[in-house]
């Protein structure tokens, strides 16, 4: 089996873990508003999200110290503009979710597939091919009826402006995965500082969610409530299950995979993300409500989802065995 070929099954099964985290993280949400009550649900998400990165981080260095302690300024650099892309691009995303919908925020992500060709095309001064951009087409609208999202339903308020930011930001994290500078470093120290930068951001958003810019004793009973949500044997469970796979799985995939397919084919691949989270959604949110007591329906398929899995899938099959262009399969566009 060829590289490439062996690289993009495994960046389909890293994206299928970061699907996971859709349903197990509103499932999470969902305890944690009813252990933590009368707090925002931005801070919900900002707090999962900090405690998934503190426990990734912590884990792998568990199980990478040596590489770690090892690391070099490369591997250093990579895990710092790693951690800050996507850092910042989750800050972003999360807070425009307190004004826009869930499915509009999924389909404002997936601008990535816009982005990426253009850097790449940019870059190279080669512009995209035809084959590249009806398989940027074809995402978009699949998205588009995966998520519900009509053009006669989107505005551009300061939601969906700040989910275009994330995705330029995603895309950026993209791209210093497909680096030249970056293609012989140590990829699992580089992915344990991307972790740790992650959640020093989404540390002051947190503290912020808490209280602990006002009373001292407001802090402190939320704190005590914090600790009190993640002693719960079904908020450990489905902790873990976003930890250990959605986090750590997929994300170390990725870094690790992805420099070995071309960004504008990684980007592509990435899309591939709701469909994987409406598959897990048939059934582990029913397995979820029962573990934790939670009201959470599973979803049902439609025809919406079979339409708009079919154009990501053809998109993806589109180009899935074309020569990127260029000096190798990280920095160019796909032929």
């Amino acid at each position: 089996m060829k590289k490439s070929s062996g690289a993009i099954g495994r960046l389909l099964l890293a994206t299928a873990a970061w699907g996971l985290s859709f349903p197990t993280a509103k499932a999470v949400m969902l305890a944690q508003a009813a252990l933590i009550p009368g707090r925002e649900a931005w801070f919900h998400s900002a707090l999962i999200l900090f405690v998934r990165m503190v426990l990734a981080a912590g884990l792998m260095f568990c199980l990478y110290s040596r590489e770690c302690l090892r690391m070099g300024r490369n591997e250093l650099l990579q895990g710092l503009v790693l951690g800050a892309f996507g850092g910042v691009g989750m800050l972003l995303q999360t807070d425009a979710q307190h004004v826009i919908d869930a499915s509009t925020s999924a389909f404002f992500t997936q601008f990535t597939c816009i982005f990426v060709p253009l850097v790449v095309a940019l870059r190279s001064r080669v512009w995209p091919t035809p084959w590249v951009v009806l398989a940027s087409i074809m995402v978009l609208a699949g998205c588009a009826v995966l998520s519900g999202v009509s053009a006669g339903g989107v505005s551009f308020g300061m939601g969906e402006w700040e989910t275009i930011a994330a995705a330029g930001l995603f895309t950026g994290q993209i791209l210093v995965l497909g680096s030249d500078r970056f293609k012989d470093n140590e990829m699992r120290s580089a992915a344990t500082v991307m972790f740790a930068v992650k959640a020093l951001l989404l540390a002051p958003v947190l503290f912020a969610g808490a209280g602990m810019g006002g009373s001292v004793q407001e802090g402190v009973a939320v704190t005590a409530q914090v600790l009190a949500a993640f002693q719960s044997g079904h908020v450990l469970l489905m902790t873990g299950l976003l930890t250990v796979f959605s986090t750590v799985y997929g994300y170390a995939t990725m870094v690790r995979w992805q420099p070995l397919v071309s960004p504008v084919q990684a980007g592509l691949i990435y899309a591939t993300e709701p469909i994987f989270a409406t598959l897990w959604a048939l059934f582990l949110p029913g397995w979820f409500s029962t573990l934790g007591g939670l009201w959470y329906p599973n979803e049902v398929l439609g025809m919406p989802f079979f339409w708009g899995a079919s154009l990501i899938l053809g998109a993806n099959l589109l180009l899935l065995e074309r020569k990127p262009r260029g000096e190798g399969p990280s920095n160019a566009g796909i032929g």
